[in-house]
């Protein structure tokens, strides 16, 4: 009897209803599932790339090390997180009475009105601070690439020649010297006043950065001109096969400018000839100023002329 009645209650009409409301509900739980604050439930949403900031560090020092953002994670009614973005969080750690050297430091975090921190990932930030030292250092120049033509650096000349490097003492500590880079690359003129960047770098000429130069810039001036080389000068004497017991040419090299491959090919420059006929024998010390025969393209720098001194014996 007790089992045909439970059989009759759920073939009954109000265990239709009674199941067509529970289902109702169930739908109601699913459509509101995205509008939660509706129940009055929390939600959590995670904001990634969020800077660290440092506080409270030493005015003698300088982070070289750490991790540079984190991951918070935040909980609250949903309206809470409408429009929120990463820029409306902070995450930091405070440095106060913190040296030099790694800290394990724990991370904090703030957040807007309404939602409260539930998680930071890292927890913590391993900290690597350096003090922030300063060092006087040269200047070198580097040129690079060729002027037009055959023009070379005749000469060149930059200020300041010294300058001071400032940063973490870790970073100075690498710095092998402090250069300019100019490139004279087809370069027809003159260069006066340039103002170039001051770089410092490492034994293998590697730019290290994160460090201030004072000051930043250096200006440069290039005199530009023909290639030049010293030729050594012979004396030339008449008649031919007739040469003197003693010589000596003052100088005995001259120096010329021109083009780098009619230098290359002087193997000496030669005097005007000295006639011997006129001047017999003896030990009598002869000194003549004779011009040199310049060959074309070329010019001489200081000496056109030399001055030969000599005897021809017995």
């Amino acid at each position: 009897m007790v089992a045909k009645e439970r059989h009759s209650f759920f073939e009954s009409t109000r265990f239709l209803k009674i199941i067509s409301v529970f289902l109702a509900l169930i739908l109601w739980f699913f459509v509101a599932g995205d509008n939660r604050d509706t129940l009055g439930l929390e939600v959590r949403r995670t904001f990634s790339g969020i800077p660290l900031a440092m506080r409270n560090i030493g005015a003698d020092l300088v982070v070289v090390g750490t991790v540079e953002n984190v991951t918070i994670s935040l909980q609250g009614l949903s309206p809470a997180f409408d429009g929120m973005t990463p820029a409306d969080l902070e995450a930091f750690v405070d440095l106060g009475g913190r040296t030099e050297g790694w800290h394990e430091v724990r991370i904090s975090a703030t957040a807007p009105p309404g939602v409260s921190v539930v998680r930071i990932e890292p927890a913590k930030a391993n900290i690597l601070l350096d003090d922030i030292i300063s060092r006087q250092m040269g200047v070198q120049g580097i040129f690079q690439g060729e002027p037009a033509g055959d023009m070379v650096v005749r000469s060149s000349n930059f200020r300041p020649e010294d300058v001071f490097v400032q940063g973490p003492r870790r970073k100075v500590d690498l710095i092998e010297k402090v250069v300019f880079l100019l490139d004279l690359e087809g370069t027809e003129a003159d260069i006066a006043a340039r103002q170039v960047a001051l770089y410092p770098v490492d034994s293998a000429m590697n730019e290290i950065k994160g460090l201030t130069v004072v000051p930043e810039q250096a200006e440069v001036w290039v005199q530009l001109g023909l290639p030049r080389r010293e030729i050594p000068v012979k004396a030339v004497f008449m008649p031919e096969g007739r040469e003197p017991a003693y010589l000596s040419l003052e100088p005995a090299a001259v120096e010329l400018q021109g083009p780098r491959d009619l230098l290359d090919a002087q193997e000496y420059i030669r005097t005007e000839a000295i006639d011997l006929e006129a001047l017999g024998t003896g030990d009598e010390q002869h000194t003549f100023t004779v011009s040199l025969i310049i060959p074309e393209g070329l010019e001489a720098v200081d000496h056109s002329s030399v001055r030969v001194h000599f005897n021809l014996g017995e």
